[in-house]
């Protein structure tokens, strides 16, 4: 294991107690469901988001909500929310979900353009898991890296997402409500670290970029 890749496991570890604090606090930054309406048979997911770049400590977080497992028709309680941002974009990625494990590579939606790069395989919760890195942007500027690149799961839906912009977001946590019941609480770092042993998170040329950029979320 190089060095680089030590360095990313160790930032991993000790994000996974700090942002384990903040969750249980019901985190800070975003909207949390409050309110006792909710949409018979609706799933609700409560995401609980870290900046990578340390420009903000804070836990975002944010709750969307679907019917059935169809997150590509997917809304959110609120507009202002960390991921209402990146709806159009994570609706294309959704959409494309049940293809990314078969032999194409890219596709062309309307204006858009998105490429699977590649894949991981990782224990989670007792099955292997595959997390695909997705990227989308304008067909446009489909070689300018003009655009959101995300991991994505079928489970569990995007994980992480960066963007030419300079936006990291990990996820930390997943909390699952229907009927205003909470369902299960989803510790999503594990799969977090596990990902970092593998290559799905290397960018070319800037890897030790990625650590440092890490690391910036625990300065003083």
């Amino acid at each position: 294991m190089n060095l680089f890749r030590t360095i990313a496991l160790t930032v991993v570890l000790c994000l996974m107690t700090v942002s384990a604090a903040f969750a249980q606090q019901g985190g800070s930054g975003g909207e949390v469901l409050g309110k006792p309406q909710f949409l018979p048979k609706a799933t609700y997911e409560v995401k609980y988001w870290t900046d990578m770049t340390g420009r903000t400590s804070d836990v975002k977080i944010d709750t969307m909500y679907f019917f059935g497992n169809d997150r590509a028709a997917s809304q959110y309680t609120s507009g202002r929310s960390l991921s209402a941002r990146y709806a159009n974009t994570d609706s294309l990625i959704y959409v494309l979900a049940p293809k990314l494990g078969m032999g194409e590579k890219e596709w062309i939606m309307g204006e858009n353009y998105v490429r699977r790069m590649n894949r991981a395989v990782v224990p989670f919760k007792g099955f292997d898991r595959s997390v695909y890195r997705v990227y989308v942007s304008p067909l446009s500027h489909k070689d300018d890296g003009t655009g959101e690149t995300v991991l994505v799961s079928n489970q569990f839906g995007i994980v992480y997402r960066y963007n030419n912009r300079g936006e990291i977001w990990m996820l930390n946590r997943i909390d699952v409500v229907r009927d205003g019941k909470l369902m299960d609480e989803i510790d999503i770092l594990p799969l977090q670290m596990d990902l970092q042993r593998t290559e799905i998170l290397e960018l070319p040329n800037n890897k030790a970029i990625r650590v440092i950029i890490s690391f910036l979320a625990f300065s003083p």
